[in-house]
């Protein structure tokens, strides 16, 4: 519906669909980043446990060479 052919009572209904419309785009991104946060997040974590894990193997054979 062009803006031409409205009646001056139809703006804050055509502005209303605009506004939800962002709003509705918006959270879409929001959750988009949110997933990615989270994958980001579990990732980081992933890793964290792996480096832990490899410390731990590489004290235990600095400590099984010494004896």
């Amino acid at each position: 519906m062009g803006r031409k052919n409205m009646k001056h009572e139809d703006f804050p209904k055509e502005e209303k669909k605009e506004r939800h419309a962002k709003n509705a785009e918006k959270n879409a991104t929001d959750q988009d980043i949110n997933v990615c946060a989270e994958a980001f997040i579990k990732n980081f974590r992933h890793h964290l446990l792996l480096q832990r894990l490899q410390s731990m193997d590489n004290l235990n054979q600095t400590i099984s060479r010494e004896h």
